[in-house]
């Protein structure tokens, strides 16, 4: 076949500096690639980010893998910026009008919505019947106390738990000091604690105090304590027969799930899919360790599929098991929260109270702890042990508690939310603030700003695409309103 040559004096024309044939399919495909995303950011990425300017009080431009510029708000006060994932706004202790009556530790908490309740615990005079009752407002202040409905007996080192907005307090430390077998249920109307039954149901096989729990969607679970006997590693279970039905059954023993050793006076924290047992007393005094056990979704010990039974309990010394705690503590307070564990204050190897704060996020696939986090800002202002703690909203409350030598009346509170940095000034990208319209009428402004944002752009698209398809009624248009200052080029560089 004949090859027919370029016209004479015809020039092949070439773009991009000379690198690419302008009419061949690689600076066609660049051309292309070009429009499709400059399509996808104007009608895509650009009303996304109009909508998150209205609601959100900061906007993300770009992507900030790093950013070595951060400016956070004075809220955060002391705190790193940006705050670490599980941080908590520094403590403050409420005015002396909202402290506690009087002093008392080993407490326990029920939390009903916006009502906040302390229940029994010790105080000078021994162990208490009274009931405590608050209102949280949602700006995380607090409403004088009141006296709620009295336990049926006094109570202290109890096991308070909650499975479905209904408190029951398990065991403890009886008037005489001794160790006790009962249940009391609470009895809950319209969000409000009204007063507490016997369970007999739920009567313990043997009296136990200083122990710890969890609530799950299966039921309860109770782990070691303190019988007359000394501690004990003992696990009891107490099951809803049916799924969504509020009626426990009888307490069995767990023999194929015992502690690895007997533990009193720690903590025991659940995240739904895993329980937790912190520290506490062991037979060799005050431990850092860590137990740990993996739970099914209905609440049941995960099953091996290998062996067909139970996983068992991990332990922070054996290999893939979850990090033990800093130091030694006895008496802490624990709570999680958005699945971040929290172990605050204590008495330490040494028997003296102390004010730290730890908290670590397990691994959200396997539930395993890699390390826990301190920070000093986060510390209480003073050292708590056996303080009775709560997390109500965005705050949590550490109520009570003791400092070695007597029975506190006074309450911390911290924010659990910190504010992430208003400004952020990264290599690819910046963050800036923005309206932060909360609520309907903030969705709704956002949504009006999206489509105008969109409908916009997509009329810009259409304007470009109708001035490349007349490319010389354009020069003229840009020439007339440039007043001349526009050459309109010869006719053949319209030709496409």
């Amino acid at each position: 076949m004949a090859q027919y040559a370029l016209p004479p004096g015809a020039v092949k024309r070439r773009t991009a500096f000379g690198l690419l044939d302008a009419d061949g399919w690689t600076w066609a495909s660049l051309k292309a690639t070009f429009w499709f995303l400059l399509i996808i950011f104007l009608t895509g990425y650009v009303p996304d980010r109009a909508y998150y300017f209205t609601v959100s009080p900061t906007i993300d431009l770009g992507y900030n893998a790093i950013s070595p510029v951060n400016l956070c708000p004075p809220e955060n006060q002391t705190l790193p910026c940006p705050a670490p994932l599980g941080a908590v706004v520094p403590w403050d202790q409420s005015p002396p009008e909202l402290s506690l009556p009087e002093g008392r530790s080993s407490a326990g908490t029920f939390t009903s919505g916006e009502n906040f309740y302390i229940v029994g615990g010790m105080t000078a005079e021994g162990p208490t019947t009274s009931v405590l009752a608050t209102v949280v407002s949602e700006d995380g202040n607090l409403a004088a106390w009141q006296e709620g409905p009295a336990l049926p007996e006094a109570r202290a080192d109890a096991t308070v738990l909650n499975l479905s907005s209904t408190p029951y307090v398990i065991g403890g430390t009886g008037p005489d000091g001794a160790p006790t077998g009962t249940v009391f249920q609470g009895v809950v109307e319209e969000g409000l604690l009204t007063g507490w039954q016997p369970a007999d149901v739920l009567t313990l096989p043997v009296a136990l105090s200083d122990a710890v729990g969890v609530s799950t969607g299966g039921g309860l679970y109770l782990f070691g304590g303190r019988t007359a006997d000394g501690l004990s590693s003992t696990v009891y279970r107490s099951d809803l027969p049916e799924e969504g039905q509020p009626v426990l059954g009888a307490w069995t023993e767990v023999t194929e799930l015992p502690l690895p050793e007997p533990r009193a006076d720690g903590t025991a924290v659940g995240t739904g899919g895993a329980i937790y047992v912190l520290g506490g007393e062991g037979p060799d005094g005050a431990t850092n360790m860590v137990y740990y056990l993996e739970l099914d979704t209905h609440g049941d010990p995960a099953i091996n599929p290998d062996t067909e039974r139970p996983f068992g309990w991990g332990v922070s010394t054996g290999p893939s098991a979850s990090a033990a705690l800093p130091e030694p503590r006895v008496n802490h307070s624990s709570f999680v929260n958005s699945g971040t564990l929290y172990a605050i204050g204590g008495f330490g190897a040494d028997g003296a109270a102390v004010a730290t704060n730890y908290f670590t996020v397990p691994d959200p696939a396997e539930g395993i702890i890699e390390e826990w986090l301190h920070l000093d800002p986060t510390n209480l202002p003073s050292a708590v042990a056996g303080g009775a703690v709560a997390a109500v909203g965005r705050y949590v409350f550490l109520v009570g508690g003791s400092d070695g030598t007597a029975h506190l009346a006074t309450i911390f509170r911290a924010d659990l939310a910190p504010q992430p940095p208003f400004f952020r000034l990264g290599l690819f990208g910046v963050t800036v603030p923005a309206l932060g319209i909360q609520g309907e009428i903030g969705q709704q402004l956002g949504y009006i700003i999206a489509a105008s944002a969109a409908g916009g752009n997509f009329v810009i698209l259409i304007i470009i695409a109708w001035m490349y398809s007349h490319k010389r009624e354009s020069f003229r248009f840009f020439q007339w309103i440039s007043r001349g200052r526009f050459r309109a080029p010869p006719e053949d560089e319209y030709a496409l």
